[in-house]
């Protein structure tokens, strides 16, 4: 399988590209830090042999920088097939939507919404060489209520879902699956520094777990939205 995994690098995205790994015979990875790229390059061309792993480093916030690294990377693996897109890269910040300064919401919108949009239409030529291509994307359980402690990232979240929605419908027709998964709290940056149980949030790793079931499904298959939460369910305050 080959793949292209943003935010790959932590988190999510990292336990993902690591439930992946088996599988894999090349990962396109995309995230913002240049260093924990190359980390993860070393770390996945240690653990298999024989995996080819490509980096794009790029601010996804910065929409012309991210569209000129895609198109350099098309450019350089022109004829590439790309079987499975995982979108995972996001970001938030805290404040009520009266007052958060308008710059770091439309940071918000650029990162957690419209870069998907944009990576979506670099791949997806990629994407229909496969015999059988995959859109994975991730959002929140902040897509399907108030969620005060970010609204801004709830705001993004529910365009996301929309997005999901109708690129499903879209893409359909072409045998080109699209998977919304909304985790709950998970344990990964945006929770760093909260005073909570261990057990209170999810594990990256169960998303990643969630992602690979989905691929081991019948090739006519496809599950087109999975929510998972704590047991004890979401933290709003």
């Amino acid at each position: 399988m080959k793949a292209f995994v943003t935010g790959a690098s932590r988190g999510i995205g990292r336990a993902i590209t690591d439930a992946l790994l088996p599988r894999l015979d090349l990962l396109v990875a995309l995230a913002q830090d240049a260093g924990r790229l190359q980390e993860l390059k070393v770390t996945l061309e240690q653990a298999k042999a024989g995996i080819q792993v490509s980096t794009i480093a790029v601010d996804l916030a910065d929409s012309e920088s991210t569209s000129k690294a895609l198109d350099a990377w098309r450019f350089e693996y022109s004829d590439l097939e790309i079987d499975l897109l995982v979108l995972d890269a996001g970001t938030f910040t805290e404040g009520s939507l009266a007052k958060i300064p308008f710059d770091a919401f439309e940071r918000d919108l650029r990162i957690n919404l419209s870069s998907g949009v944009l990576i979506v239409q670099k791949v997806l030529p990629a994407l229909l060489r496969s015999d059988s291509p995959r859109i994975f994307i991730i959002g929140s359980t902040a897509a399907y209520e108030k969620y005060p402690l970010v609204p801004s990232y709830a705001v993004a979240k529910w365009g996301l879902r929309a997005y999901a929605n109708e690129l499903r419908e879209e893409l359909r027709d072409r045998k080109v699956g699209v998977t919304f998964i909304s985790p709950g709290g998970t344990n990964t940056a945006m929770w760093e520094g909260e005073e909570l149980p261990p057990d209170r949030l999810l594990e990256p790793s169960d998303i990643g777990k969630l992602v690979a079931s989905c691929l081991d499904l019948s090739e006519q298959a496809v599950v087109e939205e999975l929510i998972v939460r704590s047991i004890e369910g979401d933290i709003h305050e």
